[in-house]
């Protein structure tokens, strides 16, 4: 007749028990001692909304000559008026000059003369 074992759970040694102990007590304190991002807590910052109409007369300023009176503007995505057209200059949504397109341009770029107020780089051009 076979042998029966008695019904008893595996018997593990104490040194391998030991040591994952240690390897899995050894990865939490190492995840929780770790420096903290100041980046993962804290809020988005809040930006205005810029809303821009897709009329496609929209052009940005991308320099400022404050000694000659004039702006390089930028009409890569959106059609550019005929040379002598005024515009309007906003910042934001306040409006704050006024140029004149000149008859220099280039492949999507236009020179304007500074009519009136001081333009900065970033502001939004469009007809009135």
């Amino acid at each position: 007749m076979p042998r029966h074992l008695p019904d008893r759970p595996p018997r593990f040694g104490v040194v391998p028990v030991f040591l994952v102990l240690l390897i899995i007590g050894g990865l939490v304190v190492a995840g929780c001692s770790g420096a903290r991002s100041p980046g993962l807590l804290t809020p988005a910052p809040v930006f205005p909304a810029v809303i821009r109409p897709l009329d496609g007369n929209l052009a940005t300023v991308v320099q400022v000559h404050e000694r000659l009176r004039f702006v390089v503007l930028d009409y890569s995505l959106s059609a550019m008026p005929p040379s002598g057209t005024s515009l309007e200059v906003y910042r934001g949504s306040r409006r704050i000059g006024r140029v004149r397109l000149s008859r220099w341009s280039g492949p999507g770029t236009a020179a304007a003369d500074v009519v009136e107020g001081g333009p900065q780089i970033g502001d939004i051009v469009r007809p009135d």
